[in-house]
């Protein structure tokens, strides 16, 4: 679970900001406050604000500290992501904390990097009173790495920790990503605080899709099952869902020989990846798969009844953008409800009809049996809602006067339980709303 997330001098972001899941006093929809290693946080929240005030940002900087701690290694340009509107930024570092719970485990995490080197990474186990040193790293005209107090059995150790710091770890490599990689068994809580990133925390940006979507449904009957359940219920007009499978001769023809063949070497070579093929016109999408030594082309049938009562089937490009995201976010609704994933989602309302959203949340959050956590940014105003949502799940971003991006919780305001929350965030009374000039005087 995601407990705090910190970022400085990236993006919108020009001074240290914090997001954070601890819950306030509020006896509101108690299931939603989960307690671990003395630790209590929140398994919900939702992050409002208008366009361009920096809620998608804190997601973006959420998602690149996943993509260079799986990547291991800083990119080439990473200066260029630096907050802008303040001179003084240019020369300061950018920096990312977070903390979370992997396998019982609380860790903090830290990293601070300028002109492509990391100058401080930190790891800890995290502690109410104090935080349990895993390693930290530091570079000032030369690189030092110090582990953790027992790592000292012997000379061994000591002449290692040397090595590394001076011959095998470069200044743009993260420590956790080669020590996770290179030695998973000497450093195990390493290797775990690693794999919360590469496997429990996922995020899905406003035009993501999961790759093979047909693929997923068919390997796993569970979201399957489940799929055919979930999308009949919101009045899509899908009765069933289901994959038809065929060989890529039969999909491609004989004009697509060179196609296949080289698709044939691709997925030979990498046997447990997938290929997903395009059609620009309606958007379908087919997966491609390496199975019993031939490829495998799949793609998802939708089923609608006609007026006698019979299943007609439809491809995925025939459906609306509406139902072809609420299809994409089947494995995500399925694996928030049935394991402890880490779920972040931007723009969670993209493309979907207001009262369906609001029912799919609603189901979510009132349901005491979900194991994994969401959090999301909207601008779907129905969901500020006691009844969905606590006060302290429901966050705000808006920039200042100097256009830096600021956060805060409802839970900083003084409010009832039943105040219509709704009603005072479109008033403008909780911020996080759009300024606008009086588009009258624009001479169109």
């Amino acid at each position: 679970m995601l407990i705090r997330f910190i970022v400085k001098n990236i993006f919108s972001f020009k001074d240290e900001t914090e997001f954070n899941l601890f819950p306030n006093k509020t006896q509101r929809l108690k299931h939603h406050k989960v307690t671990k290693n003395d630790f209590e946080f929140l398994r919900y929240s939702a992050i409002y604000g208008a366009n361009g005030s920096g809620k998608s940002n804190l997601i973006k900087s959420l998602s690149f500290l996943e993509l260079i701690i799986e990547n291991g290694e800083l990119p080439i340009e990473i200066d260029d992501l630096k907050f802008k509107l303040n001179r003084e930024n240019a020369n300061l570092p950018i920096s990312f904390g977070i903390e979370f719970i992997a396998e019982n485990n609380t860790f903090f995490y830290s990293i601070t990097f300028e002109n492509n080197k990391i100058l401080n990474e930190y790891l800890a186990q995290s502690y109410k009173d104090k935080d349990k040193l895993i390693f930290e790293r530091n570079y000032d005209n030369s690189q030092n790495i110090e582990f953790y107090e027992d790592y000292y059995r012997s000379e061994k150790e000591k002449l290692f920790e040397e090595v590394l710091a001076e011959k095998l770890i470069q200044p743009n490599e993260l420590l956790i990503t080669f020590l996770s990689k290179k030695y998973p068994e000497e450093f195990k809580l390493v290797n775990t605080a690693f794999g919360w990133f590469e496997k429990t925390l996922i995020i899905i940006k406003p035009d993501a899709k999961p790759g093979g979507i047909a693929h997923i449904l068919d390997e796993d009957e569970s979201i399957l099952n489940f799929a055919n359940k979930f999308i009949p219920s919101l009045n899509t007009g899908i009765s069933e869902i289901e994959i038809e499978k065929k060989k890529i001769e039969d999909l491609f023809g004989k004009e697509g020989r060179k196609l296949r063949k080289k698709l044939l070497d691709d997925l030979k070579s990498e046997p447990d990846t997938l290929s997903v093929a395009t059609n620009k016109e309606t958007g379908e999408q087919v997966a491609l798969v390496y199975e019993n030594d031939e490829i495998i082309a799949k793609r998802l049938i939708t089923k609608h009844k006609d007026s006698f009562g019979n299943n007609i089937e439809f491809n995925l490009g025939e459906e609306s953008d509406g139902t072809k995201r609420l299809i994409d976010y089947i494995p995500a609704f399925q694996e928030i409800i049935n394991s402890d994933k880490v779920y972040v989602i931007d723009e969670i309302e993209r493309s979907i009809h207001p009262i369906t959203i609001k029912e799919i949340v609603t189901k979510l959050t009132l349901d005491e049996q979900v194991k994994g956590q969401l959090i999301f940014s909207t601008h779907e105003s129905n969901l500020l809602d006691q009844n969905i949502l606590r006060p302290d799940e429901i966050w705000f971003a808006q920039k200042d006067f100097e256009g830096s991006s600021k956060l805060y919780s409802l839970s900083d305001f003084k409010i009832h339980n039943t105040i219509d929350i709704e009603n005072g965030y479109l008033k403008g009374r909780f911020g996080g709303i759009p300024f606008l000039g009086n588009l009258k005087d624009l001479n169109w």
